[in-house]
């Protein structure tokens, strides 16, 4: 032997195995995360596209009410303190002031405009919502893409996001809400408490019901804190901002703030409001909310405990003494947007195939979801007047208040015009002094109805509203002289009184 060392040949090297799945799959990802900035104008695109085809409709009671009797007569400061009924949403009215103010003196009122504000607050919380999703490393922009577009493209975004309501406006502050309290977590202390300052005093001075979506903030927060939260002096500071909030906003105005709750006004039934609230929810979502049923399985404690936000209505429907109307419970949509993101996150890396089926059954419930909720509402029982989500009168294409008005001038011999409070006076009296039409209106209300009529006067009743009631109420004659779409017009005599 000699002393050369042997040199043994060396094996080559084994091929790294790389699943086929996850080079078929990688490129489209980062191609979306590359392009996540063009891909989230996706929604941006279908809300202004959806809001476009109403922002012109006309006028319904309590946007009348908000117009005529808050925004338009009263300066910046009167506007807080005349909290006399909840349709003064005094945060978004003093913004409508302002918005309004950017239009020349000389030009008319221009209920399109106004509602352009709406929809610059829905369109920047569903700005605020994408980035925030990009800050929650979600693996691909897609999945906060489908949720908000689904939301984008719904009815009761339509209907919300073009109406002259702080509602659109809630989900700004909403979302402000929660960047702010994802700020306070991550590093950007001074910056977050603004925001989450800034967006809990502008949710509860637009509507106060909205305590409820800020108390959703705080829940949904709850993963971001340390293990002993208890012990966290900024969650529990974050949980007390809702409360803090509500309190030094109406605290200057309390006694009217109180004087609110004794007006007894609500939804008529407990069961019909929960199901109008979650049927929203199916409606505007599909079968999205189907994402969180896994999530329950594999998330800990904290995560699972967001899913409470899907509940936060119950309570309020069922132990309030008056039941809230459902419509105010629309300000939690951009937390079930968030908590469905959180959802199709959670499923990781999936084959086209099941992308591909995934679309398509979301597509057909959504469409199935739509087109079957007006009948389904219908047959249950809840009147469009009622009607919030599905089928709202002064949602469909042939409402119109203004149609009236040629009626009211074809008579100038008859001055007083009487309106039942169903027909909503309000949108008829705005329209009437835009058009300048000189009548003496009487609207009826639920408290101070009209006691006594002229012996000629013209009736406005809501078309399901009998005649014969009011000819008992009055002592005369209604002759019906104009059928309208929702409202008819009517030429009322009185009985000649008795002789001698």
């Amino acid at each position: 032997m000699t002393g050369e060392t042997v040199r043994r040949p060396a094996f080559p090297p084994m091929p790294h195995p790389v699943p086929i799945p996850s080079v078929r799959y990688r490129l489209p990802m980062r191609t979306a995360r590359r392009y996540s900035f063009l891909i989230g104008w996706i929604p941006v695109f279908a809300a202004v596209a959806s809001a476009a085809l109403v922002l012109r409709r006309e006028l319904w009671f309590d946007e009348a009410i908000t117009v005529s009797l808050y925004m338009m007569p009263l300066k910046l400061h009167q506007i807080y303190l005349s909290y006399v009924i909840p349709n003064n949403q005094i945060a978004y009215t003093v913004l409508l002031k302002l918005w309004n103010g950017m239009l020349p003196d000389t030009w008319p009122a221009n209920v399109a405009f106004w509602r352009i504000l709406s929809l610059l607050a829905a369109v920047a919380a569903m700005v605020i919502l994408y980035r925030l999703r990009s800050k929650l490393h979600d693996r691909t922009p897609w999945g906060a893409v489908t949720v908000l577009t689904a939301l984008a493209v719904s009815p009761a975004f339509q209907n919300y996001a073009t109406a002259l309501r702080g509602y659109a406006l809630s989900w700004f502050w909403i979302a402000l809400s929660l960047d702010g309290a994802w700020r306070v977590f991550h590093g950007h202390a001074r910056s977050g408490w603004c925001l989450y300052a800034a967006g809990m005093l502008g949710a509860v001075g637009t509507v106060p019901t909205n305590l409820l979506a800020c108390v959703g903030v705080v829940i949904y927060a709850f993963p971001w804190c340390g293990r002993d939260c208890l012990r966290d002096r900024r969650f529990l500071l974050l949980a007390a901002g809702p409360f803090l909030s509500i309190a030094v906003f109406y605290l200057p105005i309390l006694h009217s703030f109180l004087n609110t709750f004794s007006l007894n006004e609500g939804f008529s039934g407990r069961f019909g409001a929960l199901a109008v609230v979650y049927g929203s929810i199916a409606v505007t979502f599909g079968i999205l909310p189907l994402v969180e049923i896994p999530r329950l399985k594999r998330r800990g404690l904290r995560r699972r405990f967001r899913c409470t936000i899907w509940f936060l209505p119950v309570p309020a429907i069922l132990l309030l003494p008056n039941v809230p109307f459902p419509r105010v419970f629309c300000t939690l949509f951009p937390l079930y947007a968030m908590l469905l993101a959180d959802g199709i996150a959670a499923m990781g890396r999936v084959s086209r195939i099941r992308v591909a089926v995934s679309a398509g059954c979301l597509l057909v419930s959504l469409a199935a979801l739509r087109l079957c909720a007006p009948a389904a509402a219908s047959a249950s029982g809840l009147s469009e007047y009622e009607d919030d989500y599905f089928r709202p009168w002064y949602m469909a294409k042939d409402y119109s208040v203004r149609e009236l008005l040629p009626e009211l001038e074809k008579r100038p011999g008859v001055s007083t015009v009487f309106m039942s409070f169903a027909s909503d006076p309000c949108p008829l009296m705005f329209y009437a002094a835009l058009r300048s039409v000189k009548r003496d209106f009487l609207p009826d209300q639920p408290v101070g109805k009209v006691k006594t009529l002229p012996p000629s006067a013209l009736f406005v009743l809501r078309r399901d509203e009998s005649p014969e009631a009011f000819e008992a109420r009055f002592g005369g004659k209604l002759l019906r002289l104009f059928t309208g779409h929702d409202c008819n017009v009517y030429l009322f005599a009185a009985d000649a009184p008795p002789t001698e």
